[in-house]
């Protein structure tokens, strides 16, 4: 994932689409819950369409309506996207348990300015994110995100809570 400050380069990220209330037991289902990092990685998505994980490349984003991650908050929904290469998810809002373990993770959780620019974006199309600028492009479009604070970015571009420890 390219660090926030940077650019997702363009051709390499498609942004995944999802309407509101995404919970993380449809992203990631039970079944999939697992010490063995391969299956946790395969579950991603496998309660929406399963065949749309197989098509997820690095460097992909989701982009979502409100309350993104409601549901459980249990770790493997986060570590399958982690392991899948999701490079971030702009929704309308977030689950706060949801964004807060996505953050500590490493994957950044970006919000719309203007809810209505959701609309802007198509499943599979291609997207590039401009964390320096707080800007996401699409379909010909440049769309405005909310900034994140100074320590939040700085979580980002450790990798996660941890990579902040000496």
């Amino acid at each position: 994932m390219s660090e926030p400050g940077a650019s997702i380069p363009s051709g390499g990220c498609r942004s995944w689409v999802f309407g509101d209330n995404l919970n993380t037991d449809v992203l990631h289902p039970p079944r999939y819950f697992s010490l063995d990092p391969k299956i946790v990685k395969s579950g991603l998505f496998k309660g929406i369409d399963p065949e749309l994980g197989d098509r997820v490349r690095p460097g992909d984003i989701i982009v979502a309506g409100k309350n993104f991650g409601c549901g459980s908050s249990r770790e493997t929904s986060i570590q399958s996207l982690k392991s899948n290469g999701i490079a971030a998810i702009i929704a309308i809002d977030f689950a706060r348990i949801f964004f807060r373990s996505a953050t500590n993770n490493g994957i950044p959780c970006l919000t719309f300015v203007d809810e209505r620019d959701l609309s802007a974006f198509r499943h599979g199309a291609d997207a590039v994110v401009h964390f320096a600028d707080d800007a996401v492009e699409t379909g010909g479009r440049r769309i405005q995100l909310r900034p994140s604070s100074a320590f939040v970015r700085k979580i980002w571009s450790k990798g996660g809570l941890l990579g902040l420890l000496p």
